[in-house]
């Protein structure tokens, strides 16, 4: 070949690769502990990458690693934080790791019925902005979501919860900081178990009682190793959909923008699904012969009493941003939607 015929063809692909280059759509990985296919936030992730690929048009792409197949839970925000992986769903017990104040989600009571957690979490709550904002300059993560798998409750192979006291002496689990120091204040011994081992935990005697949210009782089968659940009600299991600050930099405008939009509505749409499924596990438990039981004002007093250190060492030892926080707190309750407390369950005997 000549040498002219040579140059024409390099000018020829100089001008094609970067074409292809910018028909090439944008690829992100998302890893999550949980199943593609379960309720709460597996399928929210699904519907996620779904829309967001269809608003793209074959721009952009999302992978989903479920199950942990990257990285289990504890592992994922280091892993979207260091840049390993683009986007990962963390809970909120990770993320308190890194900005100590978010565990006000977990403090004992304190965001114990729907309305509050609705309107702590809302896209345009203070408080939920001051957690984003902190967790983008702290871990260099761009919040795009939060999810639910719903609220805490204790399961028991014997009997009620209803008073504390019923705690003393035995192994509750408790999966962060925050709630291992609620059970020992209220004089139970806490073990860390992963919740994809709760089930054998309870069968061989390494737990005397979980916690978990209600829908355990059925995606982890707890109905067969425990006989009663105690809506205790006392946090809300929370997870943050994040995404690596400079891959988010990286990105156009366009894509910023459906993948923002993308996140609004699948967020609204799987909170409105969790609370119909909390709702659905206590059915579920209800049929397989379990018992249901509510605290009474009276019982939540007593409850409220054995844990306030907690709370109390959190404002202590929060700094700053746990004082900020608790002031949104505080303003939320004044609102309508907030003022009144809980309402009373229905009777939920089991009946």
């Amino acid at each position: 070949m000549s040498g002219i015929l040579w140059n024409i063809m390099l000018l020829v692909l100089a001008f094609i690769a970067p074409a292809q280059a910018q028909n090439e759509p944008i690829k992100l990985r998302l890893s999550m502990q949980f199943a593609a296919n379960e309720p709460f936030i597996g399928m929210s992730a699904l519907q996620y990458k779904m829309d967001a690929e269809k608003a793209a048009a074959n721009s952009l792409t999302l992978e989903i690693f479920d199950k942990g197949r990257l990285y289990i839970d504890d592992q994922v925000l280091d892993a979207v934080k260091s840049g390993a992986i683009e986007m990962g769903i963390v809970g909120i017990n990770q993320i308190a790791k890194v900005v100590p104040a978010a565990s006000i989600l977990e403090q004992p009571f304190v965001f114990n019925f729907d309305a509050l957690v609705r309107a702590a979490t809302s896209s345009d709550s203070e408080m939920r902005q001051l957690i984003d904002d902190a967790v983008l300059k702290s871990a260099g993560l761009r919040v795009l979501w939060w999810a639910t798998i719903g609220r805490q409750v204790l399961f028991s192979k014997n009997g009620d919860l209803q008073m504390p006291s019923r705690l003393q002496g035995l192994k509750v689990r408790a999966f962060s900081e925050t709630m291992a120091r609620f059970v020992k204040q209220c004089e139970g011994v806490p073990i860390d178990v992963s919740i994809s081992k709760i089930h054998q935990a309870l069968e061989d005697g390494t737990l005397d009682m979980g916690m978990a949210s209600a829908s355990a009782v059925q995606s982890r089968d707890l109905w067969q190793v425990t006989k009663a659940i105690t809506r205790t009600d006392h946090a809300s299991i929370e997870f943050l959909v994040v995404v690596n600050e400079k891959t988010w930099q990286s990105l156009s405008d366009t894509h910023k923008r459906l993948l923002m939009e993308t996140a609004a509505k699948v967020e609204r749409e799987a909170r409105e699904r969790a609370y119909q499924l909390e709702t659905a596990a206590y059915e579920f438990a209800r049929s397989k012969g379990m018992t249901v039981y509510d605290l009474a004002p009276s019982e939540v007093v007593e409850w409220r009493a054995c844990s306030s250190d907690v709370t109390s060492d959190y404002l202590d030892q929060g700094g700053e941003l746990a004082q900020r926080l608790m002031k949104a707190y505080a303003k939320l309750r004044m609102q309508p939607c907030c003022s009144k407390g809980p309402s009373p369950h229905a009777n939920l005997s089991g009946q």
